[in-house]
Formats: structure tokens, sequence, C-alpha cells
């Protein structure tokens, strides 16, 4: 892939998890705005639990290098580095 090819890839992975962080914090927030209006009650531990999967499943599934498909590691690579500029795997520009 050439370098703008692999910018625009990603550009498109990150709209991906934008669209499915949205999801997962609207799923949250539906069940509290139903809580507060209706008579009946929702235990919010599902809901949450399912955007708390959908956040996790967007940063490790979709949110990932084209060129090597790994996720761009964090300085202790303990966790997914969230707007990298390059890959820390490959060094392919990102951005």
């Amino acid at each position: 892939m050439t370098e703008s090819e692999v910018i625009n890839e990603f550009a498109k992975r990150e709209r991906k998890l934008t669209v499915i962080l949205a999801l997962s914090f609207a799923v949250f927030g539906f069940t509290l705005l139903f809580n507060a209006l209706a008579d009946a009650y929702i235990n919010p531990t599902f809901p949450f639990l399912v955007g708390f999967v959908l956040m996790f499943y967007g940063l490790y599934k979709v949110y990932r290098c084209p060129e090597c498909n790994s996720a761009p590691r964090a300085l202790g690579k303990a966790g997914v580095q969230i707007s990298p500029k390059n890959c820390t795997n490959c060094g392919v520009k990102l951005r």
C-alpha cells in the first residue's frame, strides 16, 4: 500500500471507531434516560457491559494499522494508543 492509501484506510477505521464509541455511549445513556422518565426500572449494569464490550471490540478489532494489522500500542505496550501518528509495530505513517 502507498502512504496515502494507508492514511485514508486508517481514517476510515477511525470513523468506524467513532461510530462504535457513540453507540456504546448511546446504549448506556438511553438506559439512564429510560430509568429517569419511565415507571419501570432497567438495571444499567447490562447496557453498561454491552457498551464496554462494544468499545473494546472497536479498539482491538477495528482500530488497526492497515499495513501490518496490529493495534497501535501505547508507550508501555499495555494498551491501545488513541490517535497515533505512526504505527508502533511497523512504523508506517497513519496520519
